[in-house]
């Protein structure tokens, strides 16, 4: 799938550094995504891949390299920039969906949009048009209690994109899910990716979910390549 690039990083290293060791995580690590892309990194376990998905997402800074989202360097932004950034053009999904208990699904996807200073009215309208879009139409007014595994972890992907983010960064988001489940995440992750021109950069061990995406890279020996 071609398209402009969304998210570039190059040269990126990273050490973790303790008393009298260090462990070289990352070396040289380079990687180009395209918007509309679905990108899989797989990998041995503790090889460094939510590392890797931290720093592409401006969780973590590399102590190397460099990392661009919509052509601005996105480690040179501090602060209230730096916040902007993610609240507008970055979107997360983890392994836990970390649903606000008390809340409805919609009250829990309109948080973003409150937080980027929406009025009510609007949060309440974007909320329940993703929520739509993932499937669940029908549960807006469901607390997560009420949900299943998988569409807890719909509502997660709802709030990832309700600010229109242009990349989501999701770390494991089928690893507590049965494998039919799961398949069903990725499969809305694609149909997303394809139809919203959405960008998803998917960490997961489960190599057979590759099939899903347009890229499946693996992490290896701090390198970062092409699956084959």
């Amino acid at each position: 799938m071609g398209g402009r690039v969304v998210l570039e990083a190059a040269g990126i290293g990273r050490v973790y550094r303790g008393t009298g060791t260090s462990i070289e995580v990352l070396r040289g690590v380079d990687v180009s995504v395209a918007e509309g892309q679905v990108v899989c990194i797989t990998g041995a376990s503790g090889v460094g891949k939510s590392t890797l998905l931290h720093i592409l997402g401006s969780l973590d800074r590399p102590d190397s390299g460099r990392v661009t989202i919509q052509g601005r360097d996105i480690h040179a932004l501090e602060g209230r920039a730096l916040d902007q950034l993610r609240s507008r053009t970055i979107g997360f999904v983890f392994q836990f969906h970390f649903l606000l208990p008390e809340f409805t699904a919609l009250e829990n996807v309109m948080l973003p949009q409150l937080i980027a200073h929406k009025t009510h009215g609007e949060a309440a309208k974007a909320a329940a048009w993703w929520l739509e879009r993932v499937g669940l139409g029908a549960r807006l007014s469901h607390r997560p209690g009420e949900l299943s595994g998988g569409e807890q972890q719909r509502v997660a992907i709802a709030r990832a994109l309700v600010n229109d983010a242009a990349v989501v960064f999701a770390d494991e988001p089928t690893g507590n899910l049965d494998d039919e489940t799961g398949e069903s995440i990725h499969t809305l992750m694609r149909d997303l990716a394809t139809s919203e021109r959405r960008t998803f950069v998917v960490v997961t061990h489960k190599r057979r979910f590759g099939a899903f995406a347009d890229r499946m890279l693996v992490l290896a020996d701090k390198h970062l390549s092409e699956a084959t």
